[in-house]
């Protein structure tokens, strides 16, 4: 009985972490559902054990694995922001050409850029495209800002 009960806790955190942010309802399901399968196996039979478990279990996961999970999240994040970059617009300061690689100033930051054509430098570019960490760039006939 007390197993159906850590799997409804679970389900339950389960649920708010689908609706919250931050990966601490995670580790709470993990935990309950571990407790759960404790429970169910008779390892742990009374509430005191089954609560200490949970919190260990718990207090374990939060402080050794989310970290890791927030690192990742943060590194998607991170190519969200270069996907961004789309549309842009800078200023060569370097020539580019399809054979050769340039540089380009977008937004403040200064950034490695390849283009189909032959672009001069100090000429407005337009981000096309992202190709691993360099950009794509056109010249840019229409001033946008």
């Amino acid at each position: 009985m007390a197993s159906l009960q850590w799997i409804l806790i679970a389900i339950l955190c389960g649920a708010v972490e689908i609706f919250s942010s931050g990966f601490w309802f995670l580790w709470l399901a993990i935990a309950a559902l571990l407790v759960a399968g404790g429970a169910a196996t008779g390892i742990l039979i009374s509430l005191p054990a089954q609560l200490l478990v949970f919190s260990i279990i718990t207090l374990v996961l939060i402080v050794f694995t989310r970290p890791l999970l927030m690192k990742t999240v943060k590194s998607n994040d991170t190519v969200s922001k270069v996907k961004a970059l789309i549309g842009q617009q800078g200023m060569a300061l370097t020539p580019i050409s399809p054979l050769n690689f340039g540089q380009v100033k977008v937004n403040g930051e200064i950034w490695t850029a390849t283009s189909n054509e032959y672009i001069e430098e100090n000429i407005r570019v337009v981000v096309t495209g992202i190709d691993g960490v360099k950009l794509v760039v056109d010249k840019a006939f229409i001033n946008l800002k």
